[in-house]
């Protein structure tokens, strides 16, 4: 068993999870946020693609595969979801989803395993690479969690 084989593991798992639940979403449900609040389940998708490459495939190979636009939309500092005219189309967003994580099991694959163990910036040993790896696939898990929420609270709204 490889140092990177729990990582692929779960990763596989987080990205299952948001690809389930942004499938399981009614088309009337993917822009909807609860009264006080901006961030709906398309945003959440679009943000996991966001982690997995910035808390992920960039970590590992030193380069973003965002694709154009996307940090603005749906990265951590984005402009808010209510200034944002076009959205992608679930069915991009998944393919994206499900591509995204093909590419960063490839990677982590390749990558040393020696390496996984290092800090993420030496000259400021923090944690590892590994570590990175795994806040990461904590951060989407948490983000599926919250379309989650976001489904069940429009499921309640809709009186469904």
């Amino acid at each position: 068993m490889s140092k990177s084989d729990p990582l692929q593991e779960l990763a596989r798992q987080v990205r299952e999870r948001t690809v389930q639940i942004l499938s399981a979403t009614p088309d009337q449900a993917l822009l909807w946020s609860p009264p006080g609040t901006q961030n709906h389940i398309l945003w959440h998708a679009g943000h996991a693609v966001w982690l997995m490459d910035v808390l992920g495939i960039a970590l590992l190979t030193g380069r973003s595969e965002l694709p154009a636009g996307w940090v603005e939309t749906f990265g951590m500092n984005c402009r808010p979801p209510s200034l944002t005219a076009h959205w992608p189309s679930r069915k991009e967003l998944l393919n994206l989803l499900r591509n995204q994580l093909t590419r960063y099991l490839a990677v982590l694959q390749a990558f040393p395993e020696d390496r996984l163990e290092l800090p993420d910036d030496p000259s400021l040993a923090r944690r590892s690479l590994a570590g990175r790896l795994l806040h990461g696939l904590h951060d989407e898990a948490c983000h599926s969690g919250e379309m989650y929420l976001l489904l069940k609270a429009w499921r309640a709204a809709a009186n469904l």
